[in-house]
């Protein structure tokens, strides 16, 4: 698949390379245009079994954030600012359902930039499954807006506020795409439960698509990926 096998990222020596099809036993998905980065997967992994020591099952998914396409570049665009927005407008819509069990949000996110003069964003959740087993219906109400009180709807509020939008701003669609599975083609989630080797090897091979050295702007002095850290 390779040409070549470097064991160092040219612009970073301290993230170092993977190439191998398995990580610690789970499954990865190596990227056709180069490899993984080990200490990406590391963290995932790290992650990925907090949640399951946290939670009796953990409801989990991809979702990627775009900025509109006619939106030129700006200076939000230079850092992860944004981002953090987001994670704060989404966890105080969590908090604000009121849910009878705690969601206990971990995640995953990564930023990459390859041919558009904008970045975009790949997040993946962890949930408590007891607060959230679903996203809910993607396509907006009868009004063209997200006001609906499912976890699709509060994440599309979230990122539209977190770019200095309006939540309830009817010009946008599915900025926030949920990311299919890569061997049914449609949207992907699932529930991990403790000791299920299978669920575990399929969440843990659709989060390394968020460690491949490609895409990474890690030349641009900025973080390109990181987790949660309760």
């Amino acid at each position: 698949m390779f040409s070549s096998f470097p064991l160092r990222h040219p612009h970073n020596d301290k993230l170092r390379l993977f190439y191998e099809e398995t990580y610690c036993g789970y499954s990865v998905m190596q990227h056709e245009k180069g490899p993984l980065i080990e200490n990406f997967l590391e963290r995932s992994l790290y992650t990925l079994n907090l949640a399951q020591e946290e939670n009796r099952t953990t409801f989990t998914f991809r979702v990627d954030l775009r900025f509109p396409d006619a939106m030129p570049r700006l200076r939000m665009h230079d850092d992860n600012a944004v981002l953090a927005r987001f994670f704060r407008f989404f966890f105080y819509e969590l908090r604000k359902a009121d849910t009878k069990y705690a969601p206990s949000p971990r995640y995953l996110w990564a930023r990459e930039q390859a041919d558009s003069d904008k970045p975009h964003y790949h997040l993946m959740f962890l949930l408590n499954k007891d607060a959230y087993d679903s996203l809910g219906i993607f396509s907006p109400d009868k009004n063209g807006t997200y006001s609906r009180q499912n976890l699709y709807h509060r994440m599309m509020r979230s990122w539209l506020k977190a770019m200095g939008f309006a939540a309830d701003d009817p010009r946008f669609r599915q900025l926030v795409n949920v990311s299919d599975s890569p061997v049914t083609k449609v949207p992907w989630s699932s529930i991990l439960h403790l000791d299920d080797w299978c669920a575990m090897d399929e969440a843990m091979y659709i989060a390394s698509y968020l460690c491949k050295a490609y895409s990474k702007p890690v030349n641009q002095g900025i973080h390109v990926f990181d987790s949660s850290r309760r």
